[in-house]
């Protein structure tokens, strides 16, 4: 069983990882902190997983408090702010901020950004109306944590959206097969942990997977708890194939584990 050493050993490796490769700079080949940018990156991330604008309640929360844990370049964040939320963020890395605060600059919204680490909340407890996390909570080594840290500064009634990758998915089922038969996978999918965790890049030191109900014992503590899966658009698939799978299996089989909940 890893130690507190351990977990901080491998928590500044997944840091550094991170702040070399913000989250979205890959989908361009861009300068980085550019309008057309910050663009391109939302347009791709919202083409590639169009659910999420039905999904992630985006205009719901005008005049809350608003945290997003992991805001890699905001993208999210300013959809929040546009529909009105008072929004922070934090992020484990410095160059994540660095950007966010330059972006909400360009788009001249306000913004809380600071550097800070999801297991240990820099915010007083009841807080928040609203925390919101996508894809983030299963890179840090003791997820179970950053979810007690959620209740933590959520204010009683308090909303949690957060998303997970989904052990008992399609995407993780179809990878360790991949990875048994392709030469650029062979040995990483022995897990279902190591074909997520080379899914982020080959590099990435940590990524997770979880099933329905060890997502349920870690959020014990919620109220009004809900799961639904979701699914990104898959490169090779044709339009109609894309479609068919969002409409008709992602709910029961997407790699988006979709967890909203109540203090």
């Amino acid at each position: 069983m890893a130690t507190e050493a351990d977990n901080e050993i491998l928590k500044n490796e997944v840091r550094d990882y991170w702040n070399a490769h913000p989250c979205g700079t890959q989908f361009t080949g861009m300068e980085w902190g550019s309008k057309e940018f910050f663009e391109a990156v939302e347009r791709h991330r919202y083409e590639v997983q169009p659910f999420m604008r039905r999904v992630m309640e985006f205009d719901a929360y005008a005049g809350k408090r608003l945290l997003e844990i992991g805001c890699g370049l905001g993208t999210d964040l300013l959809q929040f702010a546009r529909g009105g939320a008072i929004v922070s963020a934090i992020d484990l890395t410095p160059r994540s901020i660095e950007l966010v605060k330059h972006r909400f600059e360009l788009y001249g919204f306000p913004v809380d950004a600071r550097v800070g680490d999801a297991e240990k909340l820099p915010f007083s407890d009841n807080s928040f109306d609203v925390v919101y996390s996508f894809g983030v909570l299963h890179h840090t080594p003791n997820t179970p944590k950053a979810v007690d840290e959620i209740y933590r500064v959520l204010k009683p009634g308090g909303r949690a959206i957060v998303m997970l990758y989904h052990r008992q998915s399609m995407h993780v089922a179809l990878g360790r097969i991949v990875g048994k038969i392709s030469s650029r996978y062979r040995g990483v999918a022995t897990t279902a942990e190591n074909w997520v965790r080379a899914y982020d890049g080959s590099d990435n030191p940590l990524g997770k997977a979880y099933s329905r109900l060890e997502v349920r014992r870690m959020f014990g503590k919620f109220r009004g708890l809900s799961l639904l899966t979701e699914d990104p658009h898959r490169r090779g698939l044709s339009p109609a194939l894309n479609a068919l799978n969002q409409g008709l299996f992602a709910w029961w089989w997407g790699f988006y584990l979709v967890i909203k909940a109540l203090k």
